[in-house]
């Protein structure tokens, strides 16, 4: 099999990566070792100037119609720096609250209307390359094949299989700051204002219940 260009990981990177190739003119051919799309959410929402991405490339509506409760107010973690930008008349950067799975799903959308090959539960288990073309060894539901392409893009995360083989280093120290996602329910006792704000009229949270969270370390 070949191709021009192998994308691996069909997270929020990978689809779209494959979405603007395609819009390129590029049919690239997207790698995506598990079977279906995760439904935990590693990421909460969209900000900064991806959103005017989204908007040149016509989507921004789309994506806010999908939104599952109010844009956010304009508050930003930096390197340890928390910013607030509330009080400028039009601030430079936003926040759209998408977790990621429904974010997936809207770009998994993107590319199945752009015509790109997603081949999902095909993991890739080597990679090899020469001066003219990379090979890549793939496991998939039928079994082992390769491919062969002019390009190979490794969108697998972090801690990237593809990196590592390719011998592209990550340096960096771990932030000291620890994040918490959560995702929770609120009781009645609590309204979320128009700006994404919690107004909680008593001081306790009796009744929340938080159905996800998860701890993350920072990188700098």
């Amino acid at each position: 099999m070949n191709a021009d260009v192998v994308i691996v990981g069909a997270g929020p990177t990978g689809l779209m990566l494959a979405a603007e190739l395609r819009l390129a003119g590029v049919r690239p051919l997207l790698l995506e070792r598990q079977p279906q799309r995760r439904d935990t959410p590693k990421a909460g929402g969209l900000g900064g100037q991806i959103l005017e991405l989204l908007r040149y490339r016509g989507l921004l509506e789309r994506f806010e119609a999908a939104c599952p409760g109010p844009g956010l107010a304009p508050r930003f973690p930096f390197g340890g720096v928390h910013l607030d930008l509330t009080q400028l008349p039009d601030p430079p950067l936003h926040a759209l609250p998408l977790p990621q799975p429904l974010l997936e799903r809207l770009l998994d959308e993107r590319t199945g209307e752009l015509g790109v090959d997603v081949q999902r539960g095909h993991e890739v288990i080597g990679v090899s390359q020469d001066e003219a073309a990379v090979t890549v060894e793939v496991r998939g539901p039928d079994g082992p094949y390769r491919i062969n392409a002019r390009y190979l893009v490794g969108c697998d995360g972090a801690r990237s299989r593809i990196r590592d083989w390719a011998g592209i280093g990550f340096p960096g120290t771990t932030y000291p700051e620890v994040n918490r996602l959560a995702q929770v329910t609120l009781p009645d006792t609590v309204t979320v204002l128009g700006n994404g704000d919690l107004d909680v009229s008593s001081p306790r949270f009796d009744g929340a219940v938080v159905t996800c969270c998860r701890l993350a370390q920072g990188w700098r």
